[in-house]
């Protein structure tokens, strides 16, 4: 039964859109906890608080699964994200940690990825200001 949960948990993602939020219901669980560079929540309610606003501020998002393992209660997940914004498709390249409980469904899900490369560098005047202060730091190999 676990294993359907996390199937049916990646699939959820893999097709997401707003009409489908509400079946994350039954694959995880009530005290879920979610957690990535911009949000920290705990609870069902707002697990589900964060697609619908993705959905209405990001102009098609979706979901790519690139590949996921399981050992025991932990997935881990490698993801790609796609997007319009700035008049261009984005990609933003993420993993995540997911934590199962004893019923399989998702107690955890924390979602790692580089949200300045990912999506601050492509700001007209932030994205200029950290290219210039890469220079600082990147070494020049002949």
């Amino acid at each position: 039964m676990k294993k359907l949960y996390i199937k049916n948990y990646l699939k959820l993602f893999a097709n997401l859109n707003k009409d489908n939020i509400n079946d994350f219901d039954g694959l995880v669980a009530n005290d879920i906890i979610f957690s990535d560079p911009f949000n920290n929540v705990k609870g069902l309610n707002n697990f589900k608080k964060i697609f619908y606003h993705m959905f209405d501020n990001v102009k098609q998002p979706r979901f790519v699964i690139i590949d996921y393992t399981q050992k025991k209660d932990h997935v881990y997940l490698k993801w790609k994200m796609s997007f319009y914004a700035f008049k261009a498709l984005q990609m933003i390249e993420g993993m995540s940690d997911i934590t199962l409980n004893k019923e399989g469904r998702v107690l955890s899900h924390i979602d790692y990825w580089d949200s300045l490369n990912g999506l601050y560098v492509k700001l007209p005047f932030i994205g200029l200001l950290y290219k210039i202060s890469l220079r600082m730091f990147k070494v020049k190999i002949n």
